[in-house]
This record gives structure tokens, sequence and C-alpha cells, in this order.
């Protein structure tokens, strides 16, 4: 976990590092594709104001659509920083984290409960149980094994999971049934318990830290860039050469976003963010 050991500047230096370089880039990206792309049908045009919003990743909040649609989860991810803060402010450690894990579970069950829709919003109740089990699986790994807490912090995340899951899929509007998804979602708590413990550490293939390095601008950039070359091409080459160019495509956009922009842009981002004091450690004598 990021957070370990660290002040509540650096852990914020860290996030801000991790999520805003590329992300600009893309909603730039993005709002140059709807705009000068194909268009897909029923699909708003972005404006300016629109684009410009966005980049503050606060959209949501501020009742602006997103460029992509995709965006939704980082609204989500920046809440949990938010109130993660707390326990990096007060310094992280197993008991503080594992105390801060059943606080967030309780209080995800009491918030839409509450009347107050501020605190709604920011325990995310209908997402917390997912953040919850990353904690946890985090703890297990970082103790080498399963403690009865953390095994207990789990079984509710789980619980609670299961709970919200059918509001899930039906305010999503996926076809999908809730049961298949519980299943598949009980299925990565099974894999993500195993890498936890070090049982899959044996696995060493060297094209994954590649794959987890292009995650985040993939994520970024497959939805507004894919479904317009499936919608422009997809009767002239039909849907199976569609599928393949597009994911084959998508994945070249990422892997160059990474290696071109993300690094220099980071570096950049990281000198600027850096105090004065560190800042002239890094400058050639």
């Amino acid at each position: 976990m990021s957070a370990w050991g660290k002040s509540l500047q650096k852990f914020w230096q860290g996030r801000i590092l991790r999520l805003f370089p590329l992300y600009w880039v893309a909603v730039v990206l993005s709002s140059a594709a709807a705009r000068l792309g194909p268009q897909v049908p029923g699909e708003p045009k972005v404006t300016v104001g629109q684009m410009l919003t966005n980049l503050t990743m606060l959209h949501e909040p501020l009742g602006v659509n997103s460029v992509d649609n995709v965006y939704w989860t980082l609204w989500i991810e920046l809440r949990f920083y938010l109130i993660f803060s707390l326990v990096v402010l007060l310094g992280t450690g197993y008991r503080r984290v594992a105390t801060f894990c059943w606080i967030w579970a309780l209080g995800s069950v009491l918030a839409p409960a509450s009347g107050i829709p501020l605190l709604d919003q920011l325990l995310v109740p209908r997402w917390a149980p997912f953040f919850i089990a990353g904690i946890a699986f985090y703890l297990v790994r970082r103790a080498g094994r399963i403690e009865g807490e953390t095994l207990g912090i789990l079984a509710l995340s789980w619980l609670l999971m299961q709970h919200r899951l059918p509001a899930i899929m039906e305010g999503e509007g996926h076809g999908i049934n809730w049961k298949v998804c519980l299943a598949a979602i009980t299925v990565m708590y099974a894999l993500m318990g195993l890498i936890s413990l070090g049982k899959l550490d044996w696995i060493q293939w060297r094209w994954l830290p590649v794959a987890g390095a292009i995650s985040y601008p993939l994520y970024l950039v497959h939805q507004s860039l894919g479904v317009r070359v499936i919608w422009r091409w997809n009767e002239q080459w039909g849907p199976w050469p569609t599928l393949l160019g597009v994911i084959a495509g998508v994945v070249l956009i990422a892997w160059l976003l990474q290696r071109l922009l993300e690094r220099p842009l980071t570096r950049l981002l990281r000198r600027l963010m850096d105090p004065p004091a560190e800042r002239s450690q890094h400058l050639p004598a």
C-alpha cells in the first residue's frame, strides 16, 4: 500500500503523480476524438468547458458530465484517498488500518440511513466493500499469513459486497445475472487470497510488469477510442476482425502513452511538486 510509512504530503504527492499526468492526456485525447472523430449516435458533443472541468477530476461533484464514461471510477477512488488520509495523518500500522476497515464498514452500512447526503458521498457505501477487501489483502501480504481479524474483515467485506451487488447491477443497467457476477468476484477474492499469501510468487512471466504498467492508460482510452472504431468499421470489417483490431490498437496506444508520455510528464510534475530543498538535489552540480 503506497501510504504505508508515508507522510500525508508524500501520500498525496504519490497519488497525484500516479493518476493525473496520463489522465490529463487522456481527457484531451478523448475530447479531440469526440469532436473530430467518428460520431457515436446519441453521444452529446464535448464542449471546451466540459473538457477543462474534467481536467480537475472533480467534474462529477461539480455536475459536469465525463468526457469519457469510464472516468466515473476516479471520483470514487479520490474519495477513498480522502478518507484514508485520516489514517495516514495518524500514522499507518496494522492496528490503525484494521480499525479503519471496521469503522468504514460500519459507516458504509449506516450512511445511507443517516439522511446526510455528504456522509453518503464521503463513505461510498456501494463500493466500500471492495476497497476494504483490498486493504485487508494488503495486511495479509504484509504479515505473510492470514490472521483471524483480517479473515473477519474479508468475510464482512464479502457479505456487504454480495448485499450491494444486485443494486449495483440494476443501477448500471447490465444484463448479466448478478449471481454470475458474484461468482466471478468470489473467484477474484480467492485469487487475491492466494497472491496475498505468496502462493503465486512462482509466477514470473516477463510480460506481467508491462501489462501492469499499461493497465491505467488502457483503462483511460479503451472506450472513447475503441467505441468509435467499432461504430465506424464494424459493418465493413465484420465483428471479429473489428474486435481484434480494436484490442490490438488500444493496447498499442496505451503502451505508447506509458512509454512516451507518462514517464516524462511524471518526472516533470515531480520536480514541480518537490520542495525547493529536495528539488535542488536533483539538479546537476
